[in-house]
């Protein structure tokens, strides 16, 4: 899922990730989005990316005259509204300096013209005196993906010629899939924004190490909630729902085994979804010394492999106190075994081969998947439920990721702990507009004051704000 309305960062991500892939359509797409955030009045930062992909297209012959026709013409606008020469001849670090020798220029023609003249500074700078040359300011340009001002208000231009001839030709597009990012895609692109953060948090740590060696600042991190959802099947839960019905009937030698073992292969199967796009994102909160209550209704097996590949100790329901990452399954995992005698727990972290049953360390009985269905009827671990409710009424931030409504104990869960919890700010990770909207106006309906980030660049300021 694409989770997020487009970020400056994001739109020329997309057009470097069709540059490489040599995929014509994303580049047309990442093409008309360009010329509508241009035309939009947006005031782009990261010139000297636009001046590469500047570069790129106009010497690679194999790049479309229609792609090339509306792109070029906009990047050519985008730089010499920001001092830099649209040519294919100098890097942007060279326009960069030549910007900067011009503006240099002016000073001292200003500055030579007051010595001849005698007059006073405000006179030396006045237009109607001089006919000094103007130049644009220098423009400094940034690696970093997150120094956009996403909700600067800025004068929206008149219509131009350019600006009309898109709007006819996007009018001609399906409305559902004008300006959405390619599935196949998106998570490449995020993955990518997520590193040049990494990048630029390692850069500024290094940076800061020397000033910071005799100064210790004393400074109170933020307790981040992260709720983290994913559709569940209908037949998963009917599965579930089955297995504890064989489960109990096991206990008086009414069922047979194989059919018990193939009901846990095929809900492992149906369970065991990748979660690997959780990673950048707490990766970068462990860094930031943030501790995180990570709450989810997923069931995978691959979140033992997600917690171990961070570098931060994690801790499984109970919030331990060396613990940086929280995490509670609220319906429990299919490699979470419990033994339905003595309620043992084993968190197994073996992949190959998986085991469908375990036996119990204290009273040698068979240890089955703790999973629970997640219906109405269905049966709840209320020490889970009680502790995700606890530990995210806690969290001053919480982060939503892929908004549901499918799953009604996660959404009571919310909307209780909205009631007492000491939440400041909520950010909504979802490509559904529908679904971000309808979020926002659940949260403001039970918590008025609190801070709202549905729109513009969410990864970007969730990151800068812990």
């Amino acid at each position: 899922m694409a989770p997020f309305p487009e970020a400056e960062i994001m739109t020329i991500k997309r057009l470097e990730v069709a540059l490489r892939k040599m995929d014509f359509k994303l580049l047309k797409d990442g093409a008309y989005k360009l010329h509508e955030k241009y035309h939009g009045g947006h005031r782009f930062e990261y010139l000297d990316l636009l001046k590469d992909i500047y570069i790129e297209i106009t010497n690679n012959p194999s790049i479309p005259d229609d792609v090339k026709d509306i792109l070029s013409p906009t990047i050519e606008d985008i730089l010499t509204q920001g001092g830099v020469q649209a040519d294919i001849s100098m890097s942007p670090s060279e326009s960069l300096n030549n910007s900067e020798e011009a503006v240099a220029s002016a000073n001292n023609f200003q500055e030579e013209y007051k010595e001849e003249t005698k007059i006073n500074a405000f006179d030396a700078f006045s237009p109607q005196k001089v006919q000094a040359p103007q130049t644009n300011p220098p423009r400094y340009f940034t690696q970093s993906p997150f120094s956009a001002e996403p909700f600067r208000d800025f004068n929206i231009p008149k219509d131009e010629p350019q600006a009309i001839a898109y709007k006819e030709q996007s009018n001609k597009q399906n409305e559902d899939q004008k300006y959405e990012i390619q599935e196949e895609h998106y998570q490449e692109i995020v993955n990518e924004t997520i590193k040049e953060f990494s990048n630029l948090q390692e850069n500024k740590e290094i940076q800061q190490e020397e000033s910071q060696k005799e100064i210790h600042i004393s400074q109170e991190k933020k307790s981040i909630g992260i709720l983290y959802f994913q559709d569940n099947s209908q037949e998963k839960t009917k599965n579930i729902l089955k297995l504890k019905e064989i489960i109990s009937a096991s206990r008086e030698k009414e069922s047979l085994i194989d059919d018990l073992f193939a009901l846990i292969s095929e809900i492992s199967t149906q369970t065991d979804t990748s979660v690997v796009e959780l990673q950048g994102i707490l990766e970068n909160i462990a860094k930031n010394g943030n501790s995180t209550n990570l709450i989810t209704n997923s069931q995978s097996a691959m979140f033992s492999d997600l917690l171990d590949s961070i570098n931060a100790t994690h801790s499984l329901i109970k919030n331990e106190d060396n613990s940086k990452i929280n995490f509670i399954p609220l319906f429990g995992l299919s490699n979470l075994f419990t033994c339905e005698e003595c309620k043992e727990k084993h968190f197994n972290k073996i992949k190959i081969p998986k085991p469908l049953v375990l036996e119990c360390p204290k009273c040698k009985n068979p240890m089955y998947p703790e999973l629970y269905a997640n219906i109405d009827n269905g049966a709840i671990n209320l020490e889970y439920y009680n502790e995700a409710l606890v530990n995210l009424a806690n969290s001053k931030t919480w982060l939503v990721i892929h908004s549901s409504f499918c799953d009604k104990t996660s959404l009571e869960l919310i909307k209780s702990t909205l009631k007492v919890s000491k939440v400041e700010e909520i950010y909504i990770l979802d490509k559904d507009f529908n679904s971000r909207e309808t979020y926002k106006n659940l949260i403001s309906s039970i918590k008025e004051e609190v801070k709202l980030y549905t729109q513009g660049n969410i990864l970007e300021d969730f990151f800068n704000n812990i």
